[in-house]
């Protein structure tokens, strides 16, 4: 396979996802749809329609099969030191009041909607679980150190991590997987046709909350946390998991999770918790239309060397 066939067919992967975004873009102009619209859309993908997803992918398959602990505990250490990292190097580039929202959106990725797209779309619907999996455990991470980074409060951290419904749905359905207790047809049939729903309004919603009007006065800090988001950490984060030994789909996994753009609810923790939600939504917008080049010269080259 050549270099041109490789780039085809990463091309494959991630031009899909950008032209629904794009349409979402559009639907937003000519006023198809509304900020009422985003609002609730992403409420129901966050709270129904992506749970039923994840619960589907780790409930129809063995714990066993499930699991990829190496890929996991590489995940999170991995994760750790990128907060780290990025904590430590973010005086450099903001001033300090924004230095806990700066380090979350340059290392919170939007793993439940766009990476599971992209694992999906280049590996097919078997790596759902390894991948549902590995965001459960990376998603409880997260949640922690977004409270941790953005406030002062820590008497609501466990309370928002048991309501979390990605996490809830996870562990629903790994605890039906170890019990091998089989789904009704029609409860998984129904559940199903909700689940169907994630992506399409997904990236619908997304395209149509792109904001443009505030990149012009934080653009040099939404440049830097774009490229630590999209470059920088996913670069050094897979040569040093080939180092380790991973390969194959979990490499495949981990580069298109830590690949991803900046998450949706890194804007929402933002602008509750913080006055610097604006920062967030340029780190969105800019990392959501330039990751489909990021992720495609990334696929390109792990294919190339045949690492996946």
């Amino acid at each position: 396979m050549d270099l041109v066939a490789h780039l085809y067919a990463a091309l494959n992967v991630t031009l899909p996802l950008l032209l629904i975004l794009l349409a979402g873009i559009v639907f937003r102009r000519i006023r198809l749809v509304d900020e009422h619209f985003v609002a609730t859309g992403n409420r129901l993908v966050f709270k129904v329609a992506l749970p039923c997803l994840l619960f589907l992918s780790v409930a129809g398959r063995s714990t066993g099969e499930s699991i990829n602990v190496t890929l996991v505990v590489f995940g999170l250490v991995a994760t750790l030191l990128s907060v780290l990292l990025v904590w430590w190097i973010a005086p450099f580039i903001v001033d300090k009041p924004k230095r806990g929202v700066f380090t979350h959106i340059a290392f919170r990725g939007n793993m439940g909607i766009i990476g599971l797209a992209l694992c999906v779309n280049a590996f097919g619907d078997d790596i759902i679980a390894m991948a549902a999996v590995y965001l459960a455990f990376v998603t409880v991470l997260y949640n922690v150190s977004a409270v941790l980074l953005l406030s002062n409060s820590r008497s609501m951290l466990l309370i928002n991590l048991v309501k979390n419904p990605l996490i809830v749905a996870i562990l629903l359905g790994g605890l039906w997987s170890y019990w091998q207790v089989p789904l009704p047809d029609i409860v998984n049939l129904s559940l199903g046709y909700l689940a169907q729903l994630t992506l399409p309004l997904a990236l619908v919603c997304i395209g149509a909350s792109l904001e443009w009007q505030s990149l012009k006065a934080n653009h040099k800090q939404a440049l830097a946390a774009v490229s630590l988001k999209l470059v920088i950490l996913p670069t050094v984060i897979v040569v040093c998991a080939i180092l380790f030994g991973i390969e194959g789909d979990a490499l495949g996994v981990l580069f298109l999770m830590m690949a991803t753009p900046t998450a949706a609810a890194a804007y929402v923790m933002s602008h509750q918790m913080t006055p610097y939600g604006n920062l967030a939504a340029e780190v969105i917008t800019l990392s959501t239309l330039l990751s489909p080049i990021s992720v495609t010269l990334g696929l390109v080259v792990l294919n190339y060397m045949s690492l996946i």
